[in-house]
């Protein structure tokens, strides 16, 4: 499991980030500084893509870059947007994209880090990303935990992978 980026240019690498509970509370980054992050951020992907992730191994992660589209604010970003996209865009994809998903006052239960209205917004804002992504699954995550680990075991063992051919001799 990876927590958000690999860490390998900006420090803490390995170590737990505290638990962030006002997201929305400093300033955002200069545009300059925002836009030298993402790239930082893009070089990081790749590399790790190409030379730490293990192939053929379930690699998890709990946020990745695309969060930052859904909410910029948390991550400070003060760059355009257009170009939070586009490197989005040439980001490693997931093979398959995972939603937890529930109504935005249960959301708001379990987490009171943004207010309501800007609960309600995410989980809008995810549901339409992840729904033009080719590969994903939205789970109702307001159903019994063991519920919905199954659904996503199931989804992961479901996934079509491409299947090994001999290599002619």
């Amino acid at each position: 499991m990876r927590h958000l980026k690999p860490q390998i240019v900006l420090a803490r690498r390995g170590e737990l980030e505290a638990i962030n509970s006002n997201p929305h509370g400093k300033p955002l980054r200069s545009a300059l500084t925002s836009i030298a992050k993402i790239l930082v951020w893009f070089m990081e992907e790749w590399y790790a893509h190409l030379f730490q992730d293990e192939r053929n191994a379930l690699l998890i992660c709990d946020r990745y870059y695309h969060d930052l589209l859904v909410d910029p604010i948390r991550y400070l970003y003060g760059g355009p947007l257009w170009m939070a996209r586009l490197i989005g865009e040439l980001m490693p994809q997931p093979e398959l994209w995972v939603l937890l998903d529930a109504p935005a006052e249960i959301l708001q239960m379990r987490k009171q880090e943004v207010g309501r209205v800007e609960s309600a917004r995410q989980r809008q804002a995810y549901l339409t990303f992840v729904s033009k992504r080719r590969q994903h699954i939205i789970v109702d995550s307001a159903q019994p935990l063991d519920c919905v680990i199954a659904d996503v075991e199931k989804a992961i063992a479901g996934m079509n992978y491409p299947k090994a051919h001999p290599e002619s001799a």
